[in-house]
């Protein structure tokens, strides 16, 4: 598909938020066991092949109080206050940085800077990026090349009046335009096949997540109680496998055979997961 804008959505303030949050619990965590260790510090000196402990309490006596080897679980707590110490040093220092970034940092200020021109001036400008409904209609706006129905096919109509080519489909498009997904049904992508041939695959839908702008395909297997039907889509899923397209990463799949209908929740629950 042809690229829309320069500059897609923001996605780094969210995860910059969620390391912040990481890091905050981290923080506190190392702080409470800073609390409980026990005073003083280690220092660790080689003698021949041997390595002696020592407890220094006080800048005052710095050879310090030799701990025998027995005592394992004081020079472990005595070693591991030391790395906390470093460590909530560098968390903190880390944290700091993402609140100041977060402080400044202001993703919707480009998006602003179109909008707040007047409607003359917008209407000579190509945006950098657009806002999701403008990215949304122009997405839908690029025109392909649909597949033909065979006469006689069975004729299912979504509730936009589309036609697809079973009951689950259907289903599954209306419940993407419930949720305002941006679809469209059966259009064709050019994969490499067997021998890096290239052939036209017609994935039930190609759907777009707004918030990221990643698109991601979606395959109905509607008969998989049928042998040949099976065999047909393993070598479709291995087709999309080639094409580096991942069931969890950018391909959705849903199933279902005589007896085990498609569920609504299912469905419901993949484009809260990957499209929202």
């Amino acid at each position: 598909m042809k690229t829309l804008e320069l500059l897609p959505p923001d996605t780094i303030l969210a995860s910059v938020q969620k390391r912040a949050e990481e890091l905050l619990i981290i923080i506190e965590e190392k702080m409470r066991s800073l609390s409980k260790a026990p005073a003083g510090r280690i220092k660790l000196i080689r003698r021949g092949g041997n390595i002696h402990c020592y407890h220094v309490t006080s800048s005052a006596k710095p050879a310090g109080k030799y701990i025998p080897v027995s005592e394992q679980k004081f020079i472990k707590a005595l070693i591991q206050k030391e790395y906390d110490q470093t460590v909530l040093a560098e968390l903190q220092y880390q944290l700091k940085l993402i609140d100041n970034f977060i402080k400044k940092y202001n993703p919707s200020m480009v998006r602003e800077l179109f909008g707040s021109r007047g409607e003359l001036r917008r209407g000579y400008i190509s945006p950098v990026t657009l806002s999701d409904e403008d990215y949304a209609a122009r997405w839908l706006a690029q025109s392909y090349k649909c597949k033909s129905f065979r006469e006689g096919e069975p004729e299912f109509l979504t509730s936009r009046g589309e036609r697809v080519r079973s009951k689950s489909e259907m289903i599954i498009a209306d419940i993407l335009a419930k949720n305002n997904i941006p679809y469209k049904y059966e259009l064709p992508q050019q994969m490499k096949a067997a021998g890096g041939k290239l052939i036209p695959v017609y994935p039930d839908f190609t759907c777009v997540n707004l918030r990221t702008r990643q698109e991601f395909l979606w395959e109905h297997l509607g008969r998989m109680d049928d042998s040949d039907y099976s065999m047909k889509t393993v070598m479709k899923l291995r087709t999309y496998s080639k094409n580096d397209f991942i069931p969890g990463k950018n391909l959705i799949l849903t199933m279902e055979c005589d007896g085990i209908p498609l569920d609504r929740k299912e469905v419901e629950a993949l484009v809260k997961t990957f499209l929202r």
